[in-house]
């Protein structure tokens, strides 16, 4: 017979196990994963998740099936994801313009991104590069700057759309530099890129798996990466910071993300298999050929960096006065 300390300490363990248990009811996870990505296949939003799904399957036991949902901007499948019932069988990819940008740029957004999501963790980092044409005579960001200054205004810069990372990564890069420039948004990254080659627009800032055949190719030629340190597919190829543009330190950061009111146990378990999936060097290694950084963290450290992203977002959206076109 166990004794009243034992009998205590059985029951404590119990009762700690109940949530997930009944929340799973069984064993999580007893069947199929849906990984929503709500974007087209083909991009770095969907090779991103097939990076790391087949991974994820090996970590929790079962298939872990990837389903693009795409349209309005990522918004559409990010809110079925929001809709879903919270119990683990559906998750999604949170980019910064559906999950990040979204509450500043549309005013009827059918989600809140924080209260209708609950945070796994972060998946990876794409740098942006600031590119221009093979005509271009600038070939130094200082060189780009100095030119800018010079036409007040009348050089113009590309992006793959009002709202778009390209587009707020290029209103900061004019905040730190004091420079303004000719807003053209196209529908997305290949035709702006396209224009950009052919000299028709000044700059563009690019995710560097878009524009790294292009600069290997000779089509565009690369100014800086915006993120922090510099890319090894680019290693010749400097910071803003380095070129300049003091601090600066922007990239395109993927998450993983579970419907709201998911059970906080939940979370941490799938947190613990990404970040065992994040660790593995071969995931790494298909990451760098995206040329991605994983960015292996707790829950809370991906839900404060949501908190944080949305409220700078929404002051570069205010302060450029950005809105859909």
């Amino acid at each position: 017979m166990l004794n009243t300390t034992r009998r205590g300490a059985v029951l404590a363990l119990t009762l700690a196990a109940l949530p997930l248990a009944l929340h799973a009811q069984g064993v999580y996870p007893n069947r199929p994963i849906k990984l929503v990505v709500p974007f087209p296949p083909g991009g770095n939003v969907d090779l991103s998740a097939r990076v790391i799904a087949p991974e994820l399957a090996k970590e929790l036991g079962q298939p872990v099936i990837v389903e693009n949902k795409p349209g309005a901007s990522g918004t559409l499948g990010l809110d079925y994801v929001a809709k879903a019932t919270p119990d683990g069988y559906t998750l999604g990819i949170a980019s910064p313009v559906n999950h990040l940008a979204a509450p500043s740029l549309y005013p009827k957004l059918p989600y809140d991104s924080i209260k209708d999501f609950t945070p796994v963790g972060l998946i990876a980092s794409v740098p942006m590069v600031l590119v221009v044409g093979p005509s271009s005579p600038v070939r130094s960001v200082q060189e780009l700057l100095a030119l800018a200054r010079s036409r007040k205004g009348e050089m113009t810069m590309a992006s793959a759309g009002s709202g778009s990372g390209n587009h707020i990564v290029g209103e900061l890069f004019q905040d730190a530099t004091g420079t303004r420039f000719i807003h053209v948004p196209y529908k997305g990254s290949a035709p702006a890129n396209t224009d950009l080659a052919g000299g028709h627009v000044d700059i563009h800032f690019d995710q560097l798996s878009s524009v790294l055949p292009l600069v290997q190719g000779g089509r565009l030629r690369p100014l800086a990466v915006t993120t922090a340190k510099r890319s090894a597919l680019l290693p010749d190829v400097p910071t803003l910071a380095e070129a300049g543009v003091p601090k600066f330190d922007a990239s395109t950061t993927l998450g993983l993300v579970l419907p709201g009111k998911a059970a906080p146990e939940l979370a941490r378990h799938l947190n613990t298999a990404l970040d065992k999936v994040l660790s593995q060097s071969n995931v790494k290694e298909q990451f760098a050929r995206l040329g991605a950084d994983v960015r292996p963290g707790t829950s809370a450290e991906y839900a404060e960096f949501i908190r944080a992203e949305i409220a700078r977002t929404a002051k570069i959206v205010s302060d450029a006065k950005i809105t859909l076109e």
